[in-house]
C-alpha cells in the first residue's frame, strides 16, 4: 500500500505521526480484501494555530473506487480518529457491495419472497 502523509503547520509532529501510524495499521485490516499494490492512502493533517482548529483530509484509492473524507475539530486526535473511522465504514460498505451482500430494500425483498 502506498502511503503519503503530509503535516502542515504542526508544532509537535511526533505524537501526531504515531497516532496516524496506529490508525493506518488498523485501517490495513479493513484493506486486506483488496490487493495491497492497488491501494493508496493520502493523509493531510493541518493545524490552524490562530483558530485552534485541526483539519484532516483522507483519500483512499481502492480498485475502481475512491474514498474521500474531511474532518475539522478542535481536538487533533478526534479529528484524525473521526476521519479514519469514516474511511473504515466506507471500506466495509464497499467490500459488502463487491460481494453483493448489500440490501437496498429489505422490506421489498421480504414481500417478494412471500408471493
Amino acid at each position: 500500500m502506498n502511503r503519503t502523509i503530509e503535516l502542515k503547520h504542526v508544532k509537535s509532529k511526533e505524537p501526531v505521526h504515531t497516532l496516524i501510524d496506529t490508525l493506518i495499521d488498523r485501517l490495513e485490516e479493513k484493506l486486506r480484501h483488496f490487493p495491497l499494490d492497488a491501494v493508496s492512502l493520502h493523509v493531510l493533517f493541518e493545524e490552524n494555530a490562530s483558530r485552534r482548529l485541526y483539519r484532516t483530509a483522507l483519500t483512499c484509492h481502492v480498485p475502481r473506487h475512491m474514498i474521500v473524507t474531511h474532518e475539522e475539530r478542535r481536538d487533533p486526535g478526534a479529528s484524525l480518529r473521526e476521519a479514519f473511522g469514516e474511511v473504515e465504514r466506507q471500506l466495509v460498505k464497499r467490500y459488502a457491495m463487491m460481494r453483493k451482500n448489500h440490501r437496498r430494500h429489505p422490506t421489498r425483498r421480504s414481500t417478494e419472497a412471500e408471493t
